[in-house]
């Protein structure tokens, strides 16, 4: 009884899948396969389609929907200890949809962590955009005090030091208290005295 209710279960997800790119063989493929916790294999299919039709990706359903098979597959790779091949995961799947809080996060710290700083800056930027979306609240203004310090940061040790003094000013202005205020000003002395230097 119970298998015979997960078939109905796994036929309804797909019918209901089935307007998103449905019609491509690959697409139902990757439906299938993510349908059943198969992310390899499901965002496999979904990039065959992808490179003979990009244009079925511009529904937004499907892409995120492939998007997610990276992310799900990069976690479990993630969680296997292998981080540096979820890495690469992560990486294509925010590609789809670069407004991925959460991948961008993983990205950003993995990147930072590395000292990998000229990529670490490239996620860095993209979280102080979607943070400063957020509601106007104290913590808000914390976490972007963060997000602008880390950018900061990777952007004078990438020797980007005018940009780097213009983000640790705007971590001082975010969060002048904050638990990275004092990093941040010594870090954007450093700055100024590289730049300084070149001039």
């Amino acid at each position: 009884m119970r298998n015979w209710i997960s078939g109905i279960t796994v036929i309804a997800v797909l019918m209901g899948m089935a307007g998103c790119g449905g019609v491509d063989p690959d697409v139902r493929r990757g439906n299938t396969f993510y349908a059943n916790g198969k992310y390899y294999e499901a965002s496999q299919a979904f990039a065959r389609a992808q490179a003979r039709k990009p244009e079925i990706f511009e529904d937004e359903e499907l892409r995120i929907r492939f998007k997610d098979a990276y992310y799900y597959y990069g976690g479990q790779m993630e969680l296997a200890g292998s981080l540096d091949a979820a890495v690469k995961y992560y990486e294509k799947g925010f590609e789809l949809v670069p407004t991925e809080a959460g991948m961008c996060d993983k990205l950003a710290d993995y990147f930072w962590e590395g000292e990998e700083f000229a990529k670490a800056a490239k996620y860095f930027a993209v979280l102080v955009d979607l943070d400063a979306q957020a509601p106007d609240t104290e913590k808000k203004w914390m976490i972007l005090g963060e997000d602008y310090y880390a950018l900061g940061y990777s952007l004078y040790k990438s020797k980007r030091f005018e940009e780097a003094v213009e983000a640790l000013r705007q971590s001082l202005k975010a969060s002048p208290k904050g638990r990275f205020a004092r990093k941040a000003k010594s870090a954007l002395e450093s700055a100024k005295y590289e730049l300084k230097k070149k001039k």
